[in-house]
């Protein structure tokens, strides 16, 4: 048993303390199995609660394992805005459900897809979805999610999950999780809320499993060469990996934290079940979604730095110059 302890601040100012030991408690009180959460999988959550300052002993965040399925951190909605209000980018934000209303219209039935804010469902609606809008500081239109209700009620075989009293007001939350943790990947990063969660207890089993013969053993910090015979055609994968090691290095050198993109990466490319997908099973669309975040987060940095610079009363250009670049090999970068 690990004997690590993590101390940081709560949000709050409270001073937290915890050990591994005291999460597998946690996990035992609130009637989780712990039995297959590896010490890896506790220090994941241990150096996310420090990360995020969340307090696992009021529930802020706690962790969950289902079957053989990556544990994952589960967090109220509460922490997700909570998480949202410390970025200075954060300028609200608006979610509501997405229905259907049916009009009679020339002696038959019209239906209309509508959205509204809040959660309230009037009678002879059918609720579809839910959406969300997340408000940024620069940016000229708000990150929206809106996901479909289909693929989060779960079946509530004890009446105690919430789907079946009150599908309106969870769907609600499932959508403003999606948006906030696009909008904020390195506060959210890694997160997910209780309702999200169902969806993967449902499709647990039902969920296939990755094909062998799919894995590629292509990662940034170091592309491996293939030791068997070679393959007619090289494969496209190997120069998008070679593509986003050269932008992470950039990234971090503008000073992005590593496990902000690494918590993004966890949140944003997921297997069908919602868990996050292993860097070896990436397909070529998910390595250019990788790159296309480092893109505009290099971005983000390039044009603080610029601004600041002008500022201060010096030239972008003259900071550079003075900034000796460090020389970040492939295999320093680890994922």
């Amino acid at each position: 048993m690990s004997s690590e302890i993590v101390e940081y601040k709560a949000d709050n100012g409270q001073d937290i303390r915890v050990t591994e030991q005291d999460v597998r408690d946690l996990m035992a009180a609130n009637g989780n199995a712990m039995e297959n959460v590896t010490s890896q999988e506790v220090k994941m959550f241990l150096r996310l609660c420090q990360s995020q300052r969340l307090n696992p002993f009021t529930r802020d965040a706690y962790i969950v394992k289902y079957g053989n399925q990556p544990a994952s951190v589960i967090a109220g909605k509460d922490a997700f805005v909570k998480r949202a209000t410390r970025n200075k980018k954060y300028r609200g934000h608006e979610a509501g459900i997405t229905f259907i209303r049916r009009v009679k219209e020339n002696g038959g039935i019209r239906k209309i897809i509508e959205r509204r804010e809040g959660s309230m469902l009037l009678e002879g609606e059918e609720l579809i979805g839910g959406w969300a809008k997340v408000y940024l500081d620069g940016y000229a239109c708000p990150i929206f999610e809106e996901v479909a209700l289909s693929e989060y009620a779960a079946p509530d075989r004890y009446g105690k999950n919430g789907w079946s009293k009150m599908p309106a007001t969870m769907i609600r939350k499932v959508a403003l999780c999606h948006a906030l943790r696009e909008a904020f990947p390195e506060d959210l990063g890694g997160l997910y809320g209780a309702e999200e969660m169902d969806q993967v207890r449902q499709q647990e089993q039902a969920a296939p499993q990755p094909q062998e013969e799919e894995a590629v053993e292509y990662i940034v910090e170091d592309v491996v060469e293939e030791q068997a015979a070679p393959q007619p055609q090289e494969d496209p994968r190997k120069a998008l990996w070679q593509q986003v090691a050269d932008q992470k290095r950039q990234a971090i050198e503008l000073g992005t934290k590593e496990e902000g993109i690494t918590s993004w990466m966890a949140a944003s490319i997921l297997n069908p079940d919602g868990s996050p997908k292993a860097i070896n099973m990436y397909t070529a669309e998910d390595i250019v979604k990788l790159s296309d975040f480092l893109a505009v987060n290099i971005r983000n940095h390039q044009e603080l730095t610029a601004q600041q610079a002008e500022q201060d009363g010096y030239a972008a250009d003259a900071e550079y110059e003075e900034c000796a670049e460090p020389d970040y090999a492939p295999e320093d970068i680890p994922f």
